[in-house]
């Protein structure tokens, strides 16, 4: 039991009965002290016992979990969704005649695809003279590779190599980059 004794004062009745000639007063002491007390003193009695010494350790170790991918991947692919559209619009004043590797038609293989796409990217900075277009897809480069190295142990069987994709224009194959990418972005997507 606490006890917090003071010495008497006149007050109109905020102290208690005497205990060995003092008077406790709990009438002005604040109460997040005590409250503080409580839960310390409950907290060390629970490391008194294994259980409680179980959930401390686990509660400790949990802080310094990482997130799980299924959480990671909602809308992390947006940011190279906004900069294919910048390089859409780009595009419509550039022209640029390279034919590239494209692939829409593999569902169980998008991040495979998706890595075909990024090479294919680096043809679009040999192929290009504009340095804001360059600019652009260097950061698709950046952001789309910093997203894949989380799925770098992620292995997708039976899908084709880059050079078996169907060779399409500059246009075609942004399309088809943006809806792989868009549906990578979907957070129904478990691959």
């Amino acid at each position: 039991m606490l006890v917090i004794s003071r010495a008497p004062r006149k007050s109109s009745g905020a102290c208690s009965r005497s205990i060995g000639g003092r008077k406790t007063c709990l009438g002005s002491t604040c109460m997040p002290c005590y409250l503080c007390l409580i839960l310390h003193s409950h907290f060390f009695s629970l490391l008194n016992n294994k259980t409680g010494i179980h959930f401390f350790i686990l509660s400790c170790i949990s802080v310094c979990l990482t997130k799980t991918e299924g959480s990671r991947d909602n809308g992390t692919w947006q940011p190279v969704i906004d900069d294919l559209e910048l390089i859409k619009n780009m595009t419509k004043f550039i022209d640029i005649d390279a034919m590239l590797y494209t692939d829409k038609g593999q569902p169980n293989c998008k991040l495979t695809v998706m890595r075909c796409f990024l090479l294919e990217l680096h043809v679009i900075l040999h192929e290009s003279d504009d340095k804001t277009l360059n600019r652009t897809v260097w950061n698709v480069i950046i952001t789309a590779n910093s997203t894949l190295s989380s799925k770098t142990s992620t292995k997708e069987l039976g899908c084709k190599k880059c050079e078996e994709f169907e060779e399409k224009n500059f246009a075609e194959f942004l399309d088809d980059f943006m809806s792989t990418v868009r549906s990578l972005n979907h957070p129904s997507n478990t691959t």
